[in-house]
């Protein structure tokens, strides 16, 4: 039945309304959205947008973001006239945990529910991949992209060689990655990482250095590795967090 859902045998509640699922999104990207609406995100990327040296415009360009949550990137790309697939676990228990920081319970509001809403709302195409970057290959998504794009993810993860290399493997053109990096190891002069999986914060396995990101890029297939910036990047709470962006390129005919 129209503007209806079953709620059991027999059973019919109305569907619910576009604010009450707006209400009980947690944000974790401020979007703008029909109807004057402003999500309160965790991170307005807003400010940022031109620290990352996207392409100004992205016509006829098969674009992949892993890592996309509530679609802040996957729907720029698309406004910048790209062809856009979006990557991401959906569900809380499938991320990668530290054995000793696993929940007793996890969240039963998929991580997804934002993207869902605000794609309705901005009559968007993206498609969204409720997938593992570590199980994906080309042929899950019908082939190889022009850019890949990946900001604050490799930094959570368990295995973030694989992932990386993965991330090669799907894209034939540019990978623009965005990562925190280690400031205390910055006087290195070498690769490095280091280990912070039991600290009572975020889940990061390990925070590498500048140079261990742009090292890791070239290990995991990448022919031309290039930094392109660094900023620092404000929580709406008021923290900050250093980002590195590299940029990285296949060899013709890689």
């Amino acid at each position: 039945m129209t503007g209806e859902t079953t709620n059991g045998p027999g059973a019919a509640t109305p569907a619910a309304s576009i604010e009450d699922r707006y209400a009980a999104v947690t944000w974790y990207h401020t979007l703008e959205l029909p109807g004057e609406r402003v999500t309160e995100g965790i991170f307005d990327l807003r400010p940022y947008v031109d620290k990352y040296g996207l392409p100004e415009r992205m016509d006829g360009m098969r674009v992949l973001e892993v890592g996309t949550w509530d679609g802040f990137w996957a729907f720029e790309f698309e406004r910048r006239g790209a062809t856009v697939t979006a990557l991401d676990v959906d569900e809380e228990e499938n991320l990668d945990w530290p054995p000793r920081r696993r929940p007793d319970t996890y969240r039963q509001t998929a991580r997804g529910s934002g993207f869902v809403l605000a794609k309705e709302m901005l009559a968007s195409k993206v498609e969204r991949v409720n997938q593992s970057i570590y199980e994906t290959y080309p042929e899950d998504l019908g082939g190889t992209f022009d850019l890949v794009f990946c900001g604050s993810v490799i930094m959570h993860l368990r295995d973030q060689l694989l992932a990386l290399e993965r991330i090669a493997g799907l894209c034939h053109g540019t990978f623009i990655s965005a990562e925190e990096y280690d400031r205390r190891m910055a006087f290195l002069p070498f690769p490095a990482s280091r280990y912070l999986a039991d600290r009572e914060a975020s889940v990061v396995f390990w925070l590498p250095n500048a140079r261990a990101w742009k090292a890791m890029l070239w290990t995991a297939g990448f022919d031309d590795v290039q930094e392109h910036g660094r900023f620092k990047m404000q929580a709406r709470a008021g923290w900050s967090v250093p980002h590195v962006v590299h940029h990285a390129h296949m060899r013709q005919g890689s």
